[in-house]
């Protein structure tokens, strides 16, 4: 029983994964959205956009302190 709830557990991490691999920051916030009008508690969800949103402006606020690399990203991304 134990190994089998940790491999469904894997299972569901990596569903989660692959999930936030394919989508954006929106398609999050648009799935909590979803989930709180048919009752769901988003809490969690909600905690984890925020966070991601807060890491994703520093890692902005990063480019724009080093010279060029605005650019440099815009051409690789």
């Amino acid at each position: 029983m134990k190994h089998r709830n940790a491999v469904q557990a894997g299972v569901r991490n990596s569903q989660i994964i692959l999930w936030a691999e394919t989508h954006t920051l929106h398609d999050l916030a648009d799935l909590a959205s979803e989930m709180s009008s048919l009752g769901e508690d988003v809490n969690d969800i909600e905690r984890l956009l925020n966070n991601l949103i807060e890491i994703d402006r520093s890692l902005q606020t990063d480019l724009t302190e080093i010279p060029g690399a605005c650019e440099n990203a815009e051409i690789a991304g």
